[in-house]
């Protein structure tokens, strides 16, 4: 059974030279009127334009000229440090993995190219799939990812996903949780300023809303190991609500100078979530 497919589109003109389904700075075979041109310019008779052959002052012969629709790369950028291996009403991995899955599939179905790149601390070796037509590479890392237990202390290795993705501009799903320092967030978005980024946010309402009404609790940070007791009661229940209520306000006031405002997925995965996002 296939994944649930993305619909999803762009708002700048791709530059590659191979045909697909979004706008583009080429010129060829489309079906989108963009001028016309001296046959002795455009030399395709197959587009001769007799109206504006006889309107043309200088006696000219016009032909129509067309605007390509073009291929793009897709890419997934996903964090991989330990916070995001929480496990509550559903596993962030296993969001991500649905996520991988889809993405892959709608972009094949496009036409496009699609790539992931995971990151932790920077420690080990980055996961790389390079951007390709191949269907079952994104397959194979959602596969793979639905078994991986990230340990990485922190997000530093998300830096050198720009670096990783080639030149060619991209559509780019940048999926953590975010619970960074806000320096690494502005870091981040600016080593992919060059992309068209859609920050996809991975909560679970076990993280901030199912929390227990009284009594004790045990709280452990992932990725530095520290763990708390703490007397759970209404009180610190609705600060933690409104601590996370805070995050969500900042990360969309960091977003949206960068052209796009977060994409929460706190339930889990939902294709027409994904897609209501471009077209809402």
């Amino acid at each position: 059974m296939n994944p649930a497919e993305i619909h999803y589109r762009i708002a700048w003109r791709a530059t590659s030279h191979f045909p697909g389904a979004h706008a583009s700075r080429q010129q060829g075979g489309g079906l989108r009127f963009r001028n016309h041109a001296s046959l002795l310019d455009a030399p395709d008779p197959r587009r001769f334009d007799i109206h504006a052959s006889l309107r043309d002052p200088f006696g000219e012969l016009k032909v129509r000229i067309y605007s390509q629709t073009s291929t793009i790369p897709v890419f997934v950028v996903a964090d991989l440090s330990a916070s995001m291996g929480f496990v509550g009403v559903r596993a962030k991995m296993a969001t991500l993995a649905q996520l991988v899955a889809s993405l892959s599939y709608s972009a094949f179905r496009a036409g496009d190219r699609f790539g992931f790149v995971g990151c932790g601390d920077g420690s080990a070796e980055p996961w790389l799939l390079p951007a390709s037509m191949h269907r079952a590479g994104g397959h194979e890392v959602a596969e793979a990812l639905r078994d991986f237990e990230p340990q990485a202390r922190n997000a530093q290795g998300m830096l050198r996903a720009g670096e990783l993705m080639g030149a060619r501009r991209a559509l780019v799903f940048l999926v953590s949780d975010f619970h960074w320092p806000e320096a690494l967030l502005d870091e981040v978005m600016a080593s992919l300023a060059w992309h068209d980024v859609v920050p996809v946010v991975l909560w679970d309402r076990d993280e901030y809303q199912r929390l227990p009404r009284f009594g004790l609790a045990r709280v452990r940070d992932p990725e530095s190991g520290a763990s708390r007791l703490l007397l759970m009661r209404r009180s610190l229940r609705q600060r933690i609500e409104q601590a996370f209520a805070r995050r969500q306000a900042v990360l969309a006031e960091r977003f949206a100078p960068c052209g796009r405002l977060p994409l929460m997925l706190d339930n889990g995965f939902d294709a027409d979530a994904v897609s209501h996002y471009f077209y809402d």
